[in-house]
């Protein structure tokens, strides 16, 4: 039967036997219960003044305790963050990892569309927009329509959900449907005929406003023969006598809408009359 043999530390300090005295066989075990670690001899070795037992003569084996220690000594070494202490997973505290299509799970975060357009001539070739995923749409310019893919599989038409606009058509007109031609008997007016008739005479103004329509007078003075136009209004204030003319007006509101009247004379200074004195001459 094969005997094991256990050393145990005794002595003050840690670490396993070393020095020039003691021997050891090879896979003996050594417990340092001071320094939490267990030590396995590589081979047998006694130790001497020139081959002395040490350290590196042994398989060095930490406790649970110097394992923690180490691994965080470690961490803050290499300066990682807390994420290296962490599982992965998709659970409260856990770093979740990409699967296959190196996607995160859609528990982890939902999925986000990005709408894209596409502007397609046919059926046959909205389905065959692989690159299309839900919330696309397709405009169809054959049909002039536009689906939105609402689930996954772009080759399935049962998947492109029609989008509904409001008609652009007028439904009717005046309870007329199709191509309408409008009348006024159609609106329910009179006919053409009545109402041209009507348009023509004065039957639809009331009295006042037949009033009103008889004392508006449209005068215009026109130069002829007798009278001269000139072009500019200095042409005109140097051509004629300053003066000469007077000017009288009357607004006679006796009429509706008031009537503007207008009384013009010459000035007796500037003619010639039976009593006017010329070189101490009567004429």
């Amino acid at each position: 039967m094969a005997t094991i043999q256990i050393k145990r530390r005794t002595t003050a300090g840690t670490g396993p036997l070393v020095g020039t005295a003691g021997t050891v066989k090879a896979g003996e075990p050594l417990v340092d219960f001071s320094g939490e670690h267990l030590y396995i001899a590589k081979a047998d070795k006694t130790g001497s003044v020139g081959t002395p037992l040490a350290e590196s003569d042994y398989l060095k084996i930490p406790g649970v305790a110097k394992v923690d220690t180490q691994i965080d000594t470690k961490i803050t070494a290499l300066g990682l963050g807390t994420a290296a202490t962490k599982n992965t997973g998709t659970g409260n505290g856990n770093i979740p990892i990409l699967d296959a299509d190196g996607k995160l799970s859609d528990s982890v975060i939902p999925k986000v569309a990005i709408t894209n357009t596409w502007v397609v001539a046919s059926q046959a070739a909205m389905l065959a927009l692989s690159n299309a995923q839900e919330g696309d749409v397709a405009v169809r310019t054959d049909i002039n329509k536009s689906f939105i893919l609402k689930t996954a599989g772009y080759a399935t038409l049962a998947n492109w959900q029609e989008l509904l606009t409001p008609t652009d058509s007028v439904t009717s007109v005046n309870g007329s449907t199709g191509a309408v031609t409008i009348t006024l008997a159609g609106l329910g007016g009179v006919s053409t005929t009545t109402y041209n008739a009507h348009v023509a005479a004065d039957v639809h103004l009331t009295t006042t406003q037949k009033n009103i329509l008889a004392n508006v007078l449209n005068t215009r003075i026109f130069d002829g023969t007798g009278s001269e136009s000139l072009g500019t209004l200095a042409g005109f204030d140097a051509a004629v006598i300053a003066d000469a003319i007077k000017v009288y007006q009357v607004v006679d509101s006796n009429y509706t809408p008031s009537v503007v009247k207008y009384q013009i004379g010459i000035d007796t200074t500037k003619v010639l009359q039976p009593s006017s004195i010329i070189d101490g001459g009567t004429y």
